[in-house]
Formats: structure tokens, C-alpha cells, sequence
């Protein structure tokens, strides 16, 4: 059995905390992130039969997985509610116009998507790595628990995202 002889260049293990997330349209959300996955994605593959067996292919359609992230609640709601209300702008439970007045340019406050970008550090806080989501808007906002049995502790909650596609660049 061989033993590897290459040492890779750089033995720095990958920080979990060493990250920024902007999000154009709601740009105040990024100091309140606490936690953000970088979501997965699958390739489909195809099965062609021959006369022998099933031969498994590439596809050529990839699957993203939800972009799910956390985040402190300041006092006044403001980023909570600007979630809030793109969901329910985007869902009107009111009425039949489903984007209501959500007409404008990506990234605007009145679009219906926003694009968002997860800047992924170096252990000397530099940016590494660029993750770009394209046409990123809210399918989930999460609860927000409130207590007076517990110690206190600052409000937190979560959202899910679904997207376009997002690209990978090095910085």
C-alpha cells in the first residue's frame, strides 16, 4: 500500500464562524445572522437500459437544497417583519393578486426575489471564498419564542429560502 507524498499547500481547517451574509434586499439582516448552512445540490441521473443491464448516466438537471438561515431579533422586529412581509406580500392571503405590489427591480425592496451572497472567510478574517444565489426569496419564516421561566436570552429565529441556482468564485 502506498503512503500519499503530497502535502496539500494549505493546512488551515475551515472556521464555522467565519462568514458574512448579504442579502441586497433587506442589507441591515446581515449584522443580525447567526447561522447560515451552504445548501447541497444533486446532479439527477438517467438509466438507460441494454440488453445486459441498467446503465446509469449523468442527467443534466441539478436539484438546490433550501438555504436555511438563523438570526438574532433586534427590539424592534424590523428585520423579522420585512421577512414577514415579503412572505405575505408574495402570498397575499387577502386576495387573488399574488404579487401585488411586488413589481420592481431585483434587489429592490418592492421585487419579488433579491439576490444574496455568502462570503465565506479565512482564519485571518480575509474572504476566501464567494457564494452567489440568484433570485433568492422567503418560503419560511420562523416562530420566535418568547419565556419569562427562563434565563434571558436574545429572540432568535429562522427562514428558509429557495433560489435560482448560486455560483461558486474564489475571491
Amino acid at each position: 500500500m502506498a503512503t500519499l507524498t503530497t502535502i496539500p499547500a494549505n493546512r488551515s481547517f475551515l472556521s464555522n464562524n467565519k462568514f458574512d451574509f448579504v442579502l441586497k434586499r433587506i442589507p441591515n439582516f446581515t449584522f443580525l445572522v447567526q447561522s447560515v448552512n451552504l445548501p447541497g445540490l444533486s446532479l439527477l441521473s438517467t438509466s438507460i437500459n441494454t440488453p445486459f443491464s441498467a446503465v446509469s448516466i449523468p442527467g443534466n438537471q441539478i436539484t438546490f437544497s433550501s438555504l436555511t438561515l438563523s438570526f438574532i431579533v433586534d427590539e424592534d422586529m424590523e428585520s423579522w417583519l420585512e421577512l414577514y412581509n415579503w412572505i405575505v406580500q408574495l402570498g397575499n392571503p387577502k386576495g387573488y393578486n399574488k404579487v401585488g405590489t411586488l413589481t420592481g427591480r431585483p434587489g429592490s425592496v418592492t421585487s419579488t426575489t433579491s439576490d444574496a451572497t455568502l462570503f465565506i472567510k479565512s482564519n485571518a478574517n480575509n474572504s476566501n471564498l464567494r457564494f452567489d444565489f440568484v433570485d433568492v426569496y422567503p418560503t419560511e419564516l420562523g416562530e420566535m419564542n418568547f419565556t419569562t421561566t427562563d434565563n434571558q436570552e436574545f429572540v432568535t429565529s429562522t427562514v428558509t429560502f429557495n433560489y435560482g441556482y448560486y455560483e461558486a468564485t474564489n475571491i
